[in-house]
């Protein structure tokens, strides 16, 4: 190879290196002799969750998170997260089934769902953030043993029909060179029993690839080991945001893409609306 050549590729290497350092670097603030300038952070590109699964990325104090996610059988949850200091988040959720269509009798779910996330270490540019925390809402229709429950389904027990997340420790870290990416990963331990009634963690793994400035494809993967009875070939879960404006997103996404029950494929899918603001603007 001609010296000319090892030496273009020699600059293009340490362009789009410095890239990845100068893209962690600058999206965290500007840093001076006497003080740092922080940088406002888009959810967009560190979102808070993925599909189903947390990042390490958390709502800024005095921020907040406002979605609705539709489902099956008319299925609608509302979600809100408040960011309570940079460190830690809380949010609550509350929905239920046949709230859209020709139903006449509404299912409620039987508590709301909570969430509470502690951030352990910010990401720099060498390690990655990592956040510990509890959420007990699931996703899916709520089946119960209660017989006065119409959601009841012998075969799932008192549980979503994918669990809920519960205790979990997730870690996430951004990258950008030709194109902008998060990976992330995570430990769960769910309190939910129902089928087959196993208390093993699982682990999750997942990557949101920004496709353009306002278009990302959403991936995830869990290793169901606390529900491999149900998903024996783990949940595989992907999906695409669209950011229609600079705090406003739309999910379309599909859920157990490697799920059959009874022989029959198992795919969900969902649609989400995002709204992301700030009670100190």
């Amino acid at each position: 190879m001609k010296p000319g050549r090892i030496k273009l590729i020699v600059s293009l290497l340490i362009v789009c290196f410095a890239r990845v350092s100068w893209a962690q670097f600058d999206d965290r603030g500007l840093y001076s002799s006497n003080r740092v300038i922080i940088k406002e952070e888009s959810y967009f590109n560190k979102p808070v969750q993925i599909i189903d699964m947390p990042t390490a990325s958390i709502l800024r104090g005095g921020s907040f998170r406002a979605g609705v996610r539709i489902f099956e059988q008319g299925g609608v949850l509302a979600q809100l997260s408040a960011g309570i200091s940079n460190k830690v988040m809380f949010g609550v959720s509350y929905g239920g089934l046949n709230i859209i269509g020709a139903s006449q009798s509404i299912q409620w779910n039987s508590i709301p769902g909570v969430q509470f996330i502690y951030r352990i270490t910010d990401e720099s540019m060498r390690l990655p953030a990592i956040v510990a925390g509890f959420d007990s809402q699931g996703f899916g229709p709520l089946y119960s043993s209660d017989s006065t429950q119409v959601t009841y389904d012998a075969d799932y027990g008192d549980r979503y029909h994918f669990k809920s997340r519960g205790f979990f420790i997730a870690i996430s870290k951004g990258y950008a060179s030709i194109v902008n990416a998060g990976l992330h990963a995570g430990i769960s331990y769910s309190l939910e029993n129902g089928f087959a009634e196993n208390n093993a963690p699982t682990i999750y793994m997942a990557m949101d690839i920004h496709l353009a400035r306002d278009l990302a494809l959403l991936i995830e993967y869990d290793f169901a080991t606390n529900d491999s009875e149900l998903y024996p070939q783990g949940l595989l879960n992907w999906g695409v945001r669209w950011a229609f404006g600079s705090n406003m997103f739309f999910d379309f996404n599909m859920q157990n893409t490697l799920g059959k029950r009874d022989g029959v494929s198992d795919v969900r899918r969902i649609v989400k609306l995002t709204y992301y603001g700030s009670i100190l603007r």
